[in-house]
């Protein structure tokens, strides 16, 4: 072993020298830039693994809301369409019913007007009746003035006059 000392020239006071200063550069490389680039780097790798998880934590909520998206939706036109169905439902009754309501207002309005006719007739009857009774009463008057005594006018005008009546 000599001889590889003089041979290459190793001096083993700078060889202790040289391995105790690697060993001081190595024991400030490890406690200062790799043991906190180290733990730098888990952490990130922990940040990662989270938002990984978070990641796909949130494309299963979208595929979830999406479902319940789909579901509100058919629900919300179910709904419309019954909603439509009874708005048609119930305009056909109140159309029905206007029309009914109308039918029963003409009906109304006939029966009133026949009533008035009617009323009208009557009175027409009752005033021709009277007007032919005057005639009457004047015709008779005159014949018998011409013809005869004014008792027996009087009970012939009396008779004729209830007769018309």
């Amino acid at each position: 072993m000599d001889s590889l000392i003089t041979t290459f020239h190793i001096d083993w006071k700078l060889l202790i020298a040289q391995i105790i200063n690697f060993g001081i550069v190595l024991a400030v490389l490890w406690f200062f830039a790799l043991k906190p680039l180290l733990k730098t780097m888990s952490e990130r790798g922990k940040e990662i693994d989270e938002s990984l998880k978070n990641a796909e934590k949130i494309k299963e909520d979208l595929v979830k809301v999406d479902e319940e998206k789909k579901v509100i939706i058919s629900v919300a036109k179910r709904e419309a369409r019954n909603i439509i169905e009874q708005a048609r439902v119930e305009g056909n009754n109140q159309g029905q019913q206007i029309v009914d309501n109308a039918k029963k207002e003409v009906q109304t309005i006939i029966i009133t007007a026949k009533e008035q006719i009617n009323q009208e007739k009557e009175k027409m009857l009752k005033e021709a009746k009277a007007e032919v009774g005057d005639l009457v009463i004047k015709a008779t008057k005159k014949i018998l003035e011409k013809t005869g005594s004014k008792e027996l006018d009087e009970k012939l005008v009396e008779n004729t006059l209830k007769e018309i009546k």
